[in-house]
């Protein structure tokens, strides 16, 4: 705040220099984020679920990774439940008792993907609203809060109860947690399943392209990293690879032959060569141009290239840049 507020009182040449930009920030901590495991995850949705309205709010918090108070600012007509999209536009700020609903932290609106489960969830928990305001003779609006403690949702939840409501909850289990390391669940879950940073830095409304997402959960995304190399590594072909006297290993060495049909490239010089010591194509004449061979065998111009270069090596052919393969004569392959 001062920081701004010196740089526009340069810009308005009240003052020579900003004081608050020579100051040095202090460090930044590193990020240690805890969250919680698979089966703490599991116990908490079991126990919050007692409560219907306090078990959709945390069932959400598990899913989407939204902040506290993007939930308690969450209206039902910002669910489209026949895309499935979760639309977040604003928060609820807090300050001692006082609350007011803002922009997001980063002042963007973001729109979050829903499984089928959490649609049929809110699907189910909206009936379970529109029954119990019917019973007392009002009707749910589409503006209204989705967690609300009205009966027509017409208040938002403060986010302080929340929290405590959270840690209460976790201290029955026998944690010290807070609700904030739902959020981390869910970007940690998202990594492990193989998401990629910038898609993860969407859902959580993280600025920067994914930096700060890659700064806070680098461990997480070195795991998911390793985990791709592995799975990687297993759909790679197997090579020959020998071992020295040494018992260290070896280079794999090439154990096909001119005459393999194992390769695409090699059947098309197989296929030529053939032709030309039958006579099909007589010294001088020009090959099949790259391109009518690529159409021909249904492989790429490279790999044609690839034939072509096998056989001017064999001193079959000669090819040059720009010209057509030509026969060379018989004496020049080795033959009587």
């Amino acid at each position: 705040m001062l920081n701004g507020a010196f740089i526009r009182a340069v810009r308005w040449r009240w003052i020579g220099t900003n004081p608050v930009g020579q100051g040095q920030a202090p460090s930044q901590p590193t990020p240690d984020p805890h969250p919680p495991t698979p089966a703490q995850a599991a116990r908490v949705a079991a126990e919050a679920w007692k409560d219907p309205d306090w078990g959709m709010f945390v069932w959400l918090a598990m899913t989407t990774g939204a902040r506290r108070g993007e939930l308690c600012a969450l209206r039902w007509d910002r669910i489209d439940f026949v895309t499935g999209v979760l639309d977040i536009r604003t928060s609820i700020a807090q300050v001692s008792i006082r609350t007011w609903e803002k922009d997001t932290k980063t002042h963007q609106r973001r729109r979050i993907v829903l499984d089928a489960q959490t649609i049929a969830l809110l699907r189910a928990y909206l009936q379970h609203l529109a029954r119990r305001s019917a019973s007392l003779g009002i009707e749910l609006s589409d503006g209204s809060f989705v967690f609300s403690g009205s009966p027509d949702g017409s208040t938002w939840l403060k986010p302080d109860t929340v929290t405590q409501r959270y840690s209460r909850m976790c201290a029955r289990l026998g944690w010290d947690m807070h609700i904030h390391q739902l959020r981390h669940y869910s970007a940690t879950e998202l990594i492990a399943a193989g998401v990629d940073v910038r898609t993860v830095a969407g859902r959580l409304g993280h600025g920067g392209g994914g930096t700060t997402t890659l700064r806070v959960y680098s461990a997480w995304v070195a795991e998911a990293d390793q985990r791709a190399a592995s799975s990687l590594a297993a759909r790679m072909p197997v090579l020959p690879v020998t071992a020295t006297g040494n018992g260290t290993p070896a280079l794999p060495v090439a154990t096909d032959t001119e005459d393999s049909g194992d390769s695409p490239y090699r059947r098309i010089a197989a296929d030529l060569r053939a032709a030309i010591r039958c006579g099909a194509l007589g010294v001088g004449e020009y090959l099949p141009t790259v391109k009518t061979l690529a159409d021909r065998y249904s492989v790429s111009e490279g790999t044609a290239h690839r034939a072509m270069t096998l056989l001017a090596e064999g001193g079959e052919v000669a090819v040059s840049r720009g010209k057509r393969a030509v026969i060379l004569e018989r004496r020049a392959m080795g033959a009587p």
